[in-house]
């Protein structure tokens, strides 16, 4: 009998770890509220609304979408064989304590090199997304065990998202846009992680019973002039990338930080095969060309997290201006 498995959220984590899953030979189900549009077979898809549906039951069960201690009790460990959640690198605080989080009101985290699993986290608590995973992470350690493994990606990346943060450069090749300005000149490095390296991890940890934390990250983490290069070379097009120095919102991306927010992976490049660990440029293609071969008419509808930001990431006007007054 084929080992089964339970994925809870429809999105770009779902969609790459029921692909990656269902070749592996697993039975899959994805529970979400609605069907996912990438759904082929909808035998494979369960109406899920967390808090009125009884949990899932599988030998395996990956929760996409655990934010905080609450979206994991429900879990019966004598009922679910491993549990995998998605954890984030957000959680990961600095010397003086700086977070992503709170990075625009008190700094953001300056770390000697790439964080690995066992530094500091913020503190458990309800005050903001990163103290609410890590209560979600604690949680489904103390109720699973070693039957529980963290996931923590940061800047994920590939089709199918809610949050995609390469669309920044795709709608302006898409909009013509042939001069782009880049805040922190260009240098800015948040990592990325593609989105099947969290499958494969996840993967991974389900047939080899691997429990604990695992950052999940590409195996560079690329500037932000970098990654725009990548976009457009990915297209066939070309741009000028204008330098922009000091603060404001001329030219700030949603990879846009002061200095570099790098993660270690490598101990999740352990557990998968060596294909896996490539570089961003190498995994980006699929997830440029579901941008710009199928745009949204209403980008902010399609991608409300993106959408969320605290600044307009499309003002073209104001852009003109800065630019013409160089």
């Amino acid at each position: 009998m084929a080992r089964t498995v339970a994925i809870v959220g429809a999105g770009q984590i779902g969609y790459a770890a029921a692909r990656r899953f269902f070749a592996a030979g697993w039975d899959v189900t994805v529970h979400a509220r609605s069907r996912p549009k990438w759904s082929r077979f909808a035998e494979h898809w369960r109406a899920y609304d967390r808090g009125n549906s009884p949990p899932p039951l599988a030998d395996c069960v990956i929760d996409t979408i655990a934010f905080d201690a609450s979206d994991v009790a429900a879990y019966e460990p004598g009922a679910v064989g491993r549990l995998i959640v998605v954890s984030s690198a957000s959680v990961y605080r600095d010397a003086s304590g700086r977070t992503l989080d709170e990075g625009r009101l008190g700094g953001y985290p300056e770390f000697p090199g790439p964080v690995c699993e066992d530094h500091p986290t913020v503190a458990p608590g309800p005050a903001t997304y990163s103290t609410r995973k890590i209560q979600m992470e604690q949680a489904s350690l103390a109720r699973f065990g070693a039957k529980a493994t963290i996931l923590r990606p940061c800047a994920i990346y590939g089709p199918w998202t809610r949050h995609p943060r390469e669309w920044w450069f795709v709608k302006r090749l898409l909009d013509g846009r042939t001069r782009i300005p880049l805040i922190h000149n260009g240098t800015s490095r948040f990592q990325p992680t593609d989105v099947e390296k969290i499958a494969a991890t996840a993967l991974a940890a389900a047939e080899q019973q691997a429990g604990g934390v695992f950052n999940i990250a590409d195996s560079d983490c690329p500037s932000v002039l970098e990654i725009g290069t990548t976009i457009f070379a990915c297209l066939g097009r070309e741009a000028t990338f204008m330098p922009v120095a000091g603060e404001g919102v001329i030219g700030r991306s949603p990879w846009s930080i002061p200095g570099t927010f790098a993660i270690d992976g490598r101990k999740a490049m352990r557990l998968v095969e060596a294909g896996e660990d490539a570089t961003y440029a190498d995994h980006v293609g699929p997830a440029v060309s579901w941008l710009a071969d199928a745009p949204p008419t209403d980008w902010r509808a399609a991608f409300p997290q993106l959408a969320a930001y605290p600044w307009d990431m499309f003002d073209y006007a104001a852009e003109d201006r800065f630019l013409e007054g160089r």
